[in-house]
């Protein structure tokens, strides 16, 4: 079905107007329905769950910050309500409040119930499989992913691979079993926080079950957070010691992962975390 069939579906009404707002695998659009209704609404013509996750982390989230609406999803489409933004608005010190109240939110195991994407990245969760070490955990379905798919598309050397295989002996003693399972946004920055008329809302996810410094690791990687951000996250959840030499680990899966998306221009990035982390 096409977009205004989807919407036709699931809302009952027709398309008015329809603005592209980015084109890809999944593209993007602004609609006015012909109840005027304002939506944003994402479509793509192969047919997988990735949609379908999106809105389920969006209704898992909206329980401790402020998310889109679902209006409706299937497995090619996503339909949300538009958020309209202000300018003149400086939420910052609430988007670290709300950060903080989101990381309260724990479970038993690192992971999530099903897998899915960082970017156009596949992100293994470990579904079903009870992992309790954090350590484990983000080299096997985290940094090892990444390392793997960046040496068979050629933008590491054997070298570089070699070099980044020595990071694990690191992360047992920088990532300790101290670490509890907090529920993470997933790819926090400031692109992905829309400043609306009355509070700041969150938009595409990339849940789960993790360390929350690596919600803030990004944060640092294109800006768009004040000190009013940092100082009220750790008001209300302070950052413990060894933060910094953790933050390297956490901004290298980043790295990878966008060098793997986007190319050899994230490729200084990446080895200068990997120095970092293994000069510690």
């Amino acid at each position: 079905m096409s977009i205004e069939q989807h919407i036709e579906s699931h809302l009952g009404c027709k398309v008015s107007d329809k603005k592209i707002i980015s084109t890809g695998e999944t593209s993007s659009f602004k609609i006015l329905t012909s109840t005027g209704l304002s939506i944003f609404a994402k479509y793509q013509d192969i047919e997988n769950n990735n949609l379908i996750n999106q809105a389920s982390e969006l209704v898992l989230l909206s329980e401790s910050m402020n998310t889109p609406k679902v209006l409706g999803f299937s497995k090619n489409c996503l339909l949300l309500e538009w958020i309209e933004t202000s300018r003149n608005s400086n939420h910052q010190a609430e988007i670290g409040k709300v950060l903080a109240n989101l990381h309260k939110h724990t479970n038993q195991y690192f992971g999530f119930d099903y897998d899915n994407t960082i970017g156009e990245m596949p992100q293994y969760n470990a579904a079903n499989q009870s992992i309790t070490s954090w350590s484990y955990f983000f080299w096997e379905y985290r940094l090892f992913f990444q390392i793997k798919y960046a040496l068979k598309n050629n933008l590491i050397s054997s070298k570089e691979y070699k070099k980044l295989l020595l990071i694990k002996s690191k992360l047992e003693n920088l990532l300790t079993i101290s670490i509890k399972p907090s529920l993470l946004h997933g790819d926090f920055w400031s692109g992905n926080v829309i400043i609306g008329r009355n509070s700041p809302v969150f938009i595409d996810t990339s849940c789960y079950y993790g360390h929350s410094e690596a919600d803030l690791a990004l944060t640092y990687m294109f800006g768009g957070f004040s000190n009013d951000f940092y100082r009220s996250y750790e008001v209300y959840s302070p950052l413990e010691s060894g933060y910094e030499q953790r933050k390297q680990i956490y901004m290298l899966y980043h790295y990878l992962n966008h060098l793997n998306i986007f190319g050899r221009s994230y490729h200084p990035g990446v080895l200068s975390c990997t120095n970092q982390i293994l000069d510690s």
